[in-house]
Protein backbone atom coordinates (compact mmCIF):
# COMPACT_ATOMS: atom_id res chain seq x y z
CA UNK A 1 0.00 0.00 0.00
CA UNK A 2 1.27 3.44 -0.88
CA UNK A 3 0.48 6.43 1.36
CA UNK A 4 0.48 9.92 -0.11
CA UNK A 5 0.45 13.16 1.84
CA UNK A 6 -0.99 16.50 0.79
CA UNK A 7 -0.79 19.81 2.64
CA UNK A 8 -3.79 22.08 3.06
CA UNK A 9 -5.03 25.02 5.09
CA UNK A 10 -8.49 24.86 6.63
CA UNK A 11 -10.38 27.95 7.78
CA UNK A 12 -13.30 28.51 10.12
CA UNK A 13 -14.99 31.23 12.11
CA UNK A 14 -16.00 28.68 14.78
CA UNK A 15 -12.69 27.24 16.00
CA UNK A 16 -9.60 25.20 15.20
CA UNK A 17 -11.43 21.86 15.23
CA UNK A 18 -13.77 23.21 12.55
CA UNK A 19 -10.78 24.53 10.60
CA UNK A 20 -9.23 21.04 10.57
CA UNK A 21 -12.55 19.51 9.51
CA UNK A 22 -12.83 22.12 6.76
CA UNK A 23 -9.49 21.03 5.29
CA UNK A 24 -10.41 17.33 5.51
CA UNK A 25 -13.82 17.96 3.91
CA UNK A 26 -12.25 19.96 1.08
CA UNK A 27 -9.64 17.25 0.46
CA UNK A 28 -12.26 14.51 0.42
CA UNK A 29 -13.95 16.15 -2.59
CA UNK A 30 -11.03 15.10 -4.79
CA UNK A 31 -9.20 12.44 -2.79
CA UNK A 32 -10.63 9.16 -1.53
CA UNK A 33 -9.36 6.87 1.21
CA UNK A 34 -8.16 9.54 3.65
CA UNK A 35 -6.53 7.65 6.50
CA UNK A 36 -5.17 10.39 8.76
CA UNK A 37 -4.45 14.03 9.39
CA UNK A 38 -1.52 15.73 11.10
CA UNK A 39 -2.01 19.25 12.41
CA UNK A 40 1.16 21.22 11.67
CA UNK A 41 0.19 24.68 12.89
CA UNK A 42 -2.70 26.69 14.28
CA UNK A 43 -3.08 30.42 13.55
CA UNK A 44 -5.84 33.00 13.90
CA UNK A 45 -6.76 36.48 12.77
CA UNK A 46 -7.62 39.01 15.46
CA UNK A 47 -9.81 42.09 15.07
CA UNK A 48 -10.30 44.56 17.93
CA UNK A 49 -8.95 42.09 20.46
CA UNK A 50 -11.19 39.20 19.33
CA UNK A 51 -10.32 36.10 17.35
CA UNK A 52 -12.34 36.27 14.14
CA UNK A 53 -10.85 33.56 11.88
CA UNK A 54 -9.16 30.28 12.79
CA UNK A 55 -6.70 28.51 10.47
CA UNK A 56 -5.16 25.05 10.65
CA UNK A 57 -2.25 23.96 8.47
CA UNK A 58 -2.59 20.20 8.07
CA UNK A 59 -1.03 17.24 6.28
CA UNK A 60 -3.62 14.79 5.02
CA UNK A 61 -2.59 11.19 4.41
CA UNK A 62 -4.46 9.04 1.88
CA UNK A 63 -3.96 5.79 0.06
CA UNK A 64 -3.64 5.70 -3.68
Amino acid sequence: MQIRVMEMVGESKEGWRSAVQSAVSEASRNVHNIVGVEVVNFTANVDNGRVVDYRANVKIAHTS
